[in-house]
């Protein structure tokens, strides 16, 4: 079963005087990327997190964020001194590079102010500190289960989209393989006729050569085989439980390849018509497959 690259999660708790709530979204990437956003005095607990990530999933852009404040009444709010007096020269420094410019810049609110590490949540004790980060190193494994859950729900969705497109592919190639039906015939009409329409005479066996020559240049057999194979090679996919969103999107280039040879080759409005529908339907596919994992 197929797995999207989108999905997201969400858990919230509380430990001793804090309470925390993370948060876990994906979207498709050709690779993995994982971002994290966890306070400072949390040490280490941003790698551990990608470290544990990137031991399920295997593709996607991850955007991991983690929030923690003291329960009302609980605990108290330090002010980390240094860091307070760097963004508060920074913010003066700014202000007049700013004027100097003609510019005037609004003067920093306390909220801006706490929203640059300024203001830290740090209890002294270093216990309730250790606690909350066992809780949460706990609860991440839960988390990931959670989103992981989302992107395979995700995934079925496009399983179902995906399999109902080459359902439709696998009918196109039947009316392009009806349409060869006295193809050949029509080709030797119609050669005849624009070599009548010349009055020369030709020698038979050159005509028959040219002729020849023509029909293996517009035949589309193998280009309707090497489809077919495509699409029994898709619907492997489709049932793989390994990630096969990269092989699916080489299979969408082969797709793309022979489709563009068929058309190039036909030689007849039908059989064109039915190349540019599988063209179509390619392209349908092909953004898909582009949140396949």
């Amino acid at each position: 079963m197929l797995t999207s690259m989108t999905g997201m999660a969400s858990m919230s708790g509380a430990s001793g005087s804090y309470d925390w709530s993370m948060e876990l979204r994906g979207v498709n990437n050709k690779g993995l990327d994982i971002r994290t956003r966890v306070p400072e005095w949390l040490v280490g607990f941003d790698q551990s997190t990608r470290k544990v990530i990137s031991s399920q999933v295997a593709r996607g852009s991850l955007q991991f964020s983690l929030k923690i404040s003291h329960i009302a009444g609980q605990g108290q709010r330090q002010i980390d001194p240094d860091k307070l007096d760097h963004i508060l020269t920074n913010a003066v420094v700014l202000a007049e590079h700013a004027a100097q410019k003609g510019l005037l810049v609004a003067p920093l609110t306390l909220s801006e102010i706490a929203a640059q590490n300024g203001f830290i949540d740090v209890e002294a004790n270093t216990a309730a500190q250790r606690q909350v980060m066992k809780v949460l190193t706990e609860g991440l494994p839960e988390l990931i289960a959670q989103f992981q859950a989302s992107r395979k729900a995700e995934g079925a969705a496009l399983h179902r989209i995906l399999a109902d497109n080459l359902m439709q592919m696998e009918e196109l190639i039947t009316q392009a393989s009806a349409t060869l039906k006295g193809r050949t015939e029509s080709y030797e009409y119609n050669f005849r006729a624009a070599v009548a329409r010349l009055k020369q005479d030709i020698d038979p066996a050159r005509l028959a050569q040219e002729m020849a020559i023509l029909a293996v240049k517009s035949d589309v057999t193998e280009e309707i085989d090497r489809l077919q194979a495509h699409i029994a090679a898709a619907q492997g996919l489709l049932t793989s439980d390994v990630p096969s969103g990269r092989k699916f999107d080489f299979l969408m280039q082969e797709f793309n390849r022979e489709a563009n040879t068929l058309c190039s080759k036909s030689g007849s409005k039908a059989l064109t018509a039915i190349g540019l529908e599988i063209k179509v339907l390619i392209d349908q596919m092909r953004e898909q497959v582009q949140n396949v994992e």
